[in-house]
């Protein structure tokens, strides 16, 4: 992180990374997640990230609220099955491309 931080780049596999830690939608029940934390563990995880660079931080917790809640709030569980998983394991990062656009 720190070297992506230094040449101001953005590397895809640190998301795989965090996705595998289960940095990823930490309010997910435990079938799509691999945690089920409360907001407050959530928040002291995302300060964690967010010390060594914030851009890493924003990308997981827009992710989680802006992509992953709804789905997991409001999706079919059709949808859920569908995104839920790969979008938890950091295999995919929509939140790039919502901002992208």
């Amino acid at each position: 992180m720190l070297d992506a931080f230094r040449a101001e780049q953005t590397d895809p596999m640190i998301f795989r990374t965090m996705g595998e830690l289960g940095r990823f939608h930490l309010t997910a029940p435990k079938t799509y997640g691999p945690k089920e934390l409360n907001y407050v563990k959530c928040g002291l995880v995302a300060r964690q990230v967010e010390r060594v660079d914030s851009g890493y931080r924003s990308t997981m917790s827009g992710q989680s609220s802006r992509i992953m809640e709804p789905i997991n709030e409001f999706g079919s569980d059709a949808l859920k099955q569908k995104y839920l998983p790969c979008l938890t394991k950091g295999e995919r990062i929509p939140y790039w491309r919502f901002w992208r656009c």
